[in-house]
This record gives C-alpha cells, structure tokens and sequence, in this order.
C-alpha cells in the first residue's frame, strides 16, 4: 500500500468487506469481473504515489461514472450508511 497511496496499513485492522461480481463494462456478455473489497485501519498519510496519478473521496453520485461491480460496491456502501 505504502507504494501506491504512501500509507502502512495495520495488519490486525484489515477485515475482509465483501466481494462483488457484474459484467464487465466493454467486454462479451458473461465476462464476469469480481472485486474483493477489505477495510483497514492504516498510518501516514493518503497521497497518491508511484503509478497512482490523482486521490479523490467521492459520494454515492460517483456510481453514474463508474463500472457496473463499482456500482454494485456503490449501493452496499449507500445501505450501510458508510457514503451519502
């Protein structure tokens, strides 16, 4: 993590999150992509680094602009009041 976001996460915070499954956006029908998602507690500070161009907090709005497994992470986050 250090390399791409400059911060040390807390091996005995990570706690695994949920994993996702959708099509994936531009390819044949039945392309299935699946995403696993972990929390974490984590030292320093965000910034991006190495091949990480920009570092952005977004809101539920977000879920127009991204992939269909996004928009699936999206909505979980909305239900459990984790983003507005």
């Amino acid at each position: 993590m250090a390399e791409e976001l400059t911060v040390k996460l807390i091996p005995e915070t990570i706690q695994y999150y949920g994993t996702f499954e959708a099509q994936a956006d531009g390819k044949a029908d039945g392309q299935i992509v699946r995403m696993t998602c972990f929390t974490a507690e984590f030292e320093g500070e965000l910034a991006p680094n190495s091949e990480i161009d920009k570092l952005a907090f977004v809101g539920y709005d977000w879920k127009l602009k991204s992939s269909l497994v996004d928009g699936l992470i999206f909505d979980d986050l909305l239900a459990k009041g984790l983003i507005s």
